[in-house]
């Protein structure tokens, strides 16, 4: 059975209850950043994760279903998160082990050019944001489809055509300079 507060409390989420949001971010925010950054052993990372949790909970007020009490919700929107990112950085440094291992076969090549054009692509791949690096090498070098790479990300098709069209706009001017 739900907590009254808890009911009390999503009620005026729902409604819009903006000093009610404040005291749910307030009395639990410091908590679930304490976790997170002892699970993931980064502070920014942790700030990041909570930061999310509290914007998604705003964003989402509406369709908040919860059976626990909020404090339980919190932390096990906050260990799914944790788990997802856990995942996400594997699969991110699967795709860059590959894409290093494609160029460093390219510098055994005997066209060092094509190795220097590489390395440089390379380096600037890692300047995109995470979230578009990942896209862009799913897509581009692995050959993964938009509705694979959001499945594979646990987010929207449009999500991954927004990111790969960042990542490309991004990415185009170098790779014209690279050719030319």
């Amino acid at each position: 059975m739900i907590h009254p507060d808890t009911l009390r409390v999503l009620s005026q989420l729902q409604e819009g209850d903006f000093k009610t949001f404040e005291n749910l971010f307030n009395t639990h925010w410091y908590e679930l950043y304490r976790y997170a950054a002892r699970i993931l052993g980064s502070t920014a990372d942790a700030e990041d994760l909570t930061q999310e949790i509290f914007c998604e909970v705003w964003e989402n007020r509406n369709q908040l279903v919860i059976h626990a009490s909020l404090k339980s919700y919190l932390f096990g929107v906050l260990r799914k998160k944790i788990l997802r990112r856990f995942r996400d950085q594997g699969i991110q440094q699967r795709h860059l082990e590959q894409f290093r291992h494609a160029a460093e076969a390219t510098t055994h090549t005997d066209d060092a050019e094509l190795a220097d054009t590489m390395r440089i692509f390379l380096s600037q791949i890692d300047f995109l944001p995470p979230r578009e690096k990942e896209v862009f090498l799913a897509s581009q070098i692995h050959g993964f489809s938009v509705k694979e790479i959001a499945e594979q990300f646990a987010t929207s098709e449009q999500t991954v055509r927004n990111q790969m069209a960042n990542a490309l706009r991004k990415v185009e001017p170098l790779v014209k300079k690279l050719l030319s």
